[in-house]
């Protein structure tokens, strides 16, 4: 029932959740309402399918650069991190570029994708240059990727962090971890008090670098150093470590479900803490697009909690689900590239960016078909590797 680890695989309880993760980023992405959103609306916790990929991505990182370090030198790390990094600029700016270009021969309406709606306020904001701007400034503003869909910006965050990958394998390979996050854990307490965007990319409205570069490097170490983590969390302390993640997430999970979030239903909201006082909380500790502290507790623990239940219970969890979410999650930069398709095509069928996603008893199965079927083609893509050869992985 238990997981096994075979010498030299991969874990599959990463992949597992990193699938899960996909999953949850494709149902908010589709902004329609279906069951799916009781768990990617925070209702799990105060946390989101974001923090997951940017944090799952530093730990498998860490652990498959420890394997390289270990067997070569720190160039072959450092030049392998480098092309990755260069590969997701690369994917950003052919993402930007394709858009803009069919938004001009009119085939499709691309709005969906070339704006972002605020339902707080109704306001919508155009991601894309204006009609008339001049050739050299949208050009300009591609490649500084201060353009482009909101829907994949995390990949701008994604190719910077890559960028300073090798510096942080530097502090690693010559016994330095601690500077490195003492480094990180400064720039997201300064970034608390002085927010700043120093890359000005379009992706630093939603995921500031200095704030989120800190769950990605602290992933990271978490992946570089994972058999030591075992070894210092071994019997006691590790069952500790557990049962502590898992009182932190049920009153997390706790508070998330007093939300006032009205797009729930009203049977949805236990209704024990006031709105302002929720909403003052929310933004002081929990806000995603600063990353609150507690957010990221929030996720660390949540993640302990998660490994742990698929290490204990892998093989009925893995027959239920895991022949879904594993694919999906060893493909996750090929998934997050594709799921474009599924957002305009759902858009084109159902015109959802022109209604607030809320629980409608209505709409509410056909709904949850829609993300259901969205989530099966994107499996089946990935499971018979449709474009691989061309759309990366």
């Amino acid at each position: 029932m238990q997981y096994t680890q075979l010498d030299g695989g991969r874990d599959l309880r990463i992949d597992f959740m990193r699938g899960a993760v996909m999953v949850v980023l494709v149902v908010v992405h589709i902004e329609i309402f279906s069951i799916f959103n009781f768990i990617a609306w925070e209702r799990v916790g105060l946390i989101s399918g974001a923090e997951g990929f940017v944090i799952l991505s530093g730990v498998v990182l860490g652990i498959v650069h420890r394997k390289i370090l270990d067997k070569a030198d720190y160039h072959v790390s450092m030049m392998k991190l480098f092309d990755r990094s260069a590969q997701l600029y690369r994917v950003n700016l052919t993402v930007i570029a394709v858009v803009y270009f069919l938004s001009m021969l009119s085939i499709v309406d691309l709005s969906v994708i070339k704006t972002f709606i605020n339902w707080g306020n109704k306001e919508v904001y155009n991601l894309y240059p204006n009609e008339g701007a001049a050739w050299h400034q949208t050009l300009t503003q591609f490649l500084l990727l201060r353009n482009g869909p909101h829907q994949i910006q995390i990949l701008g965050l994604y190719f910077i962090l890559l960028a300073f990958t090798p510096l942080a394998m530097w502090f690693f390979k010559n016994g330095r971890p601690l500077w490195l996050l003492y480094i990180s854990w400064v720039l997201y307490f300064y970034n608390m008090q002085h927010p700043s965007r120093p890359t000005m990319g379009q992706f630093e409205y939603g995921f500031p670098v200095l704030s989120w570069q800190v769950i990605f490097f602290n992933g990271l170490a978490v992946g570089y150093y994972k058999d030591e983590i075992r070894h210092y969390f071994s019997g006691n302390k590790y069952h500790a470590l557990v049962s502590v993640a898992l009182v932190f997430t049920l009153v997390f999970a706790f508070i998330a479900w007093n939300s006032p979030n009205k797009a729930f239903p009203e049977w949805a909201n236990f209704g024990l803490i006031e709105a302002k006082a929720y909403h003052d909380m929310h933004w002081q500790f929990f806000d995603k697009n600063k990353l609150g502290i507690l957010r990221i507790v929030n996720y660390f623990c949540f993640l302990v909690v998660f490994y742990r239940a698929l290490t204990l219970f892998w093989k009925p969890l893995n027959r239920l689900i895991g022949w879904l979410l594993v694919p999906l999650g060893q493909a996750s930069l090929y998934v997050f590239i594709v799921h474009l398709g599924f957002i305009v095509l759902v858009e084109y069928i159902s015109k959802f960016s022109e209604m607030q996603p809320v629980f409608d008893t209505s709409n509410f199965i056909e709904n949850s078909i829609i993300h259901t079927v969205c989530i099966l083609g994107l499996w089946l893509l990935v499971r018979y590797k449709v474009l691989f050869s061309v759309i990366p992985r």
